[in-house]
């Protein structure tokens, strides 16, 4: 298992395709900081809540 460092918040906004800004709202409601990295799990329920799917498929 590989494990990554994890993604800050306006590189998941990003790989996401939404604002910044609702990221860090959504991540606030699951009781997450939004200046700490953020985990694989965390970023699937991110995308899960705003519709999103993940892992982003590449362009």
């Amino acid at each position: 298992m590989v494990v990554t460092e994890g993604y800050k918040l306006r590189e998941l906004a990003k790989l996401l395709n939404w604002n910044p800004a609702h990221c860090k709202v959504i991540l606030k409601q699951l009781g997450v900081d939004p200046m700490q990295p953020i985990d694989e799990e965390t970023a699937a329920k991110v995308a899960h809540k705003i519709r999103r799917q993940w892992p982003p498929q590449a362009a």
